[in-house]
């Protein structure tokens, strides 16, 4: 018995190093090869136009990956931030004359460049109700659009395809999704998969580019679909239906969700991060913080930063959010998503690093939306995966030095996510500390748990005291606007005494105070409620960031460890 014990262990030793040996530094995302030159074509107002180009964009993409063509296409937005990551693209790949086409132009030139064979004949779902899809021929198009080098399109279309020759490579309408997989899961790249409604344009030339396969809603093949993706895998695009139900199934199977169904140009924008320097997160550092300040501490911490489309969308420049101009006054720290952005669009990270300053910190939320205490349960060895995760997350926290990892449960307490915590805690090097909240409620009360790292030192994991969210509920008795929460908190302040109150409020990031709050201004949405908040604390309070709060924490329940951390550089 002994002997069998001693060789699984061996076992397990071995195979947790196998899985570090083969890590790239891609973090599950496909490799995207840079093009030589850029073709820029405007968007169509009408939906099936829109399909066709992101199955040009897809299919030039898949091309440069396979080195036929040495062109890729570039969508044209009206959204700030794409422009800014377009020109600084440019910049990186050295390209300045770029072509300009309108998408049949752009059809014929690709056609007599082979890198378009013909079309894929589906019917574009026309039922307008997001929640009753009466059919997914488009997907199924979708799919074999990167198998066949067809573009995709829908019966609106077909005359204007055979006006610019172009063949029928096949007619997808009376094949279902689940017979599309089951016919060509082994040609197609389990890397990833796509999850988008048969409506939703975007993300299709990601998909083609590298071979995905495409799901929507039925259970039973995003199952299939997910156990046959390679574990630890970026899943794209966004779910139909339940938020929980479709983001639980994600982590049962050992994968994350990128929240990307609205990202744009993501084949060029992800083909220059290996040209792209990674700037540092500016936290500050363990012997700059004043422990004899003896004032209570607070720090605001919005949520929500793993959703990429969001981050490399408006994010930055909003003054929603992180471009307002009061950010820098106050104790403000950041859910995001920055493993994700340095390999996919590293100079969102960049402008995100830039303008990060000391009362502020940026966390790094689950390493994508992932529940920690669901992680991999449906696979068979869920421990080795969590810690094979943990490695990954710790390589990139390493590379931009981000001190705070934070994750969303589906329940804090339960005996998985103290797992999970464990697990972190020993492979997560040189964190200061961790932030936990619940899909629901995501206040927890302030709870603080601990967890040794590999020397022993005990690592803390604290829980939300308050939720800043426009919502009354009896049952959330720490949830509710600016004028409420901050009673709340000048209110423990008070009972503490003289003893230095540490505790800190989830933010939510999608609420609207405009009626529900007379001291916001707007817009009452993000960054402002959390500006009024702050307004009407005690003078005995003082708003930090996430990573200062963490090390205040450290030192108030474990100072002698703290103070020997002073001493010698923290690992």
């Amino acid at each position: 018995m002994i002997k069998r014990i001693y060789f699984l262990l061996i076992l397990f030793s071995i195979s947790i190093h196998l899985w570090s040996a083969e890590y790239n530094g891609r973090y599950g995302w496909p490799i995207q090869k840079q093009p030589k030159g850029i073709i820029v074509c405007k968007p169509s107002k009408d939906i099936a136009e829109e399909m066709l180009l992101e199955s040009l964009s897809g299919l030039a993409a898949k091309a440069v990956n396979e080195e036929k063509f040495d062109e890729m296409i570039w969508i044209e937005t009206e959204n700030k931030a794409y422009q800014k990551i377009f020109q600084s693209t440019l910049s990186v790949l050295k390209i300045s004359n770029v072509k300009e086409m309108d998408l049949w132009s752009l059809v014929d030139y690709l056609t007599k460049q082979k890198v378009v064979n013909g079309y894929i004949l589906y019917k574009l779902d026309k039922n307008l109700d997001r929640k009753m899809i009466s059919d997914y021929s488009c997907n199924v198009a979708t799919v074999y659009a990167s198998l066949l080098s067809g573009v995709i399109i829908d019966e609106s279309l077909v005359k204007q395809a055979k006006f610019h020759n172009l063949k029928q490579l096949k007619d997808v309408r009376g094949e279902s999704l689940e017979e599309c997989f089951e016919k060509n899961k082994n040609k197609l790249n389990n890397c990833s998969a796509l999850s988008i409604h048969p409506l939703v344009t975007n993300m299709r030339d990601y998909a083609i580019a590298h071979k995905l396969m495409l799901y929507t809603d039925k259970k039973a093949l995003i199952e299939k679909v997910l156990k046959w993706v390679t574990p630890m895998s970026p899943i794209l695009g966004w779910g139909c239906g339940d938020e929980y139900d479709f983001t639980s199934l994600i982590s049962e199977w050992g994968h994350y969700n990128t929240a990307t169904d609205w990202c744009l140009n993501l084949p060029l924008i992800s083909s220059v991060s290996d040209k792209v320097v990674l700037k540092k997160a500016n936290e500050k550092t363990l012997e700059e913080i004043d422990f004899r300040d003896t004032s209570s501490f607070h720090s605001f911490v919005m949520s929500d930063g793993d959703n990429m489309q969001w981050i490399i969308g408006e994010f930055a420049d909003s003054k929603r959010y992180a471009g307002n101009d009061g950010i820098s006054n106050t104790g403000i720290s950041w859910t995001l998503c920055p493993i994700n952005l340095s390999i996919i669009s590293p100079f969102t990270w960049n402008e995100l690093a830039e303008k990060q300053c000391s009362r502020n910190s940026f966390i790094e939320y689950g390493g994508g939306y992932q529940y920690p205490d669901l992680f991999a349960i449906k696979r068979p060895n869920r421990k080795e995966l969590l810690r094979a995760f943990a490695q990954r997350i710790n390589y990139h926290l390493q590379k931009m030095d981000i001190k705070v990892f934070g994750f969303i449960c589906r329940n804090v307490k339960s005996k998985a996510s103290q797992e999970a915590f464990q697990i972190y805690a020993e492979e997560l090097k040189g964190i200061t500390g961790m932030l936990a909240v619940q899909y629901f409620p995501y206040e927890l009360g302030g709870n603080i748990m601990w967890f040794k790292n590999s020397q022993g030192i005990d690592i803390p994991v604290s829980t939300a005291t308050y939720s800043l969210w426009d919502e009354v509920n009896l049952k959330r008795p720490n949830c509710g606007t600016p004028e409420y929460i901050s009673s709340l908190i000048n209110r423990e302040v008070i009972a503490s005494k003289q003893k230095s109150a540490l505790s800190w409020t989830i933010a939510h990031a999608w609420s609207d105070f405009t009626k529900s709050s007379r001291i916001t201004k707007s817009p009452a949405i993000g960054f402002n409620p959390v500006k009024a908040t702050e307004s009407l604390l005690s003078e005995r309070i003082k708003t930090v960031s996430a990573n200062e709060l963490l090390w205040r924490i450290r030192m108030k329940y474990r100072p002698e460890q703290t103070r020997n951390l002073i001493k010698k550089p923290v690992d």
